[in-house]
């Protein structure tokens, strides 16, 4: 029998560590950019004294995060993974950059309406994650274990 069977592995693996690097980029950016939301709370506290920044982020992220990720999940078939992806990177890079113009457009001044603006960001934030989390495990789950573990 000369002719490969479907069931063999590769003889070389072309653009592994290209693919291993790339699985790493991507999982920094969500890092990085849910990073950016949780060491910022410290400034929250003192923008923001008589409310709870720190139970304002977790409150509102998870229950979005939950319910997109459910919402993704029921509708799995129909959605583009890839697509699925790049709009969570996009999210969380339009997510980061909001926060950060809500803050210069405040002038650092705390307030009701600037709350629910970081209140609003932080759902964006769990929606983000909902799309990019579940989208990239999905697809690295199906190629090389070592994409999986750069990723993460």
């Amino acid at each position: 029998m000369e002719g490969s069977s479907q069931s063999e592995a590769p003889r070389r693996l072309e653009g592994k560590y290209l693919g291993m690097a790339c699985c790493w980029a991507l999982g920094l950016a969500t890092l990085v950019a849910w990073n950016c939301m949780l060491t910022i709370e410290d400034y929250y506290y003192k923008l923001f004294p008589k409310y709870h920044p720190a139970r304002l982020l977790t409150l509102i992220y998870m229950p979005f995060a939950v319910v997109s990720m459910a919402i993704l999940t029921y509708y799995e078939s129909k959605i583009d993974t890839r697509k699925r992806n790049l709009s969570g990177l996009v999210l969380f890079f339009l997510s980061s950059l909001l926060l950060l113009l809500l803050d210069l457009a405040s002038s650092g001044k705390g307030g009701i309406g600037n709350f629910i603006g970081i209140g609003a960001i932080a759902g964006s934030f769990g929606v983000a994650d909902a799309l990019l989390q579940g989208g990239m495990v999905g697809d690295l789950f199906f190629m090389c274990p070592e994409f999986l573990q750069s990723y993460f």
